[in-house]
C-alpha cells in the first residue's frame, strides 16, 4: 500500500541495533509510547528499540533475535510516496522511489487514494 508522507524526517543514530537471529541481547524498558517495542542492547554497547516479537527469553532480562531486524529508519520529505512492505507496531518498513527501504512511524504517513 502506498501512502503520502506528511512531514520531513530524519533520524542519526549512527549507533543502532542491527540483529542477526540467534544473537543474545539484554532488555531494558518496554516502550510506553510504541506499545510492543523493547529496548534491548548488545555486548558491544549498541543499543536501540525491537519488537518484542522476534525476541526469545532465555531468563535474567536476556533474549534472543529469532529472526535477522534492521532498524534503519528511512528519511522521508513532506510529499513524497512511500510504499510499506510491512507494518508492525505504529511502524512500517517502507520503500522509497529511490528503492531505499526503512522504518517509517504511522503518524508520518497518509493513506494514498486508490487510482483507478
Amino acid at each position: 500500500m502506498n501512502f503520502k508522507i506528511n512531514a520531513d524526517y530524519e533520524e542519526n543514530n549512527t549507533r543502532a541495533l542491527h540483529l542477526t537471529a540467534g544473537q543474545e541481547v539484554t532488555s531494558g524498558p518496554a516502550d510506553t509510547t510504541w506499545p510492543g517495542w523493547i529496548w534491548a542492547a548488545d555486548s558491544s554497547g549498541r543499543n536501540g528499540y525491537v519488537p518484542s516479537e522476534i525476541l526469545e527469553p532465555l531468563g535474567e532480562d536476556r533474549w534472543a533475535a529469532m529472526e535477522d531486524f534492521d532498524p534503519t529508519v528511512l528519511k522521508v520529505t513532506r510529499g513524497e510516496t512511500v510504499e510499506s512492505l510491512k507494518q508492525i507496531h505504529g511502524w512500517h518498513w517502507c520503500r522509497n522511489a529511490e528503492g531505499k527501504e526503512g522504518w517509517v512511524a504511522a503518524y508520518l504517513m497518509k493513506a494514498e487514494a486508490a487510482v483507478n
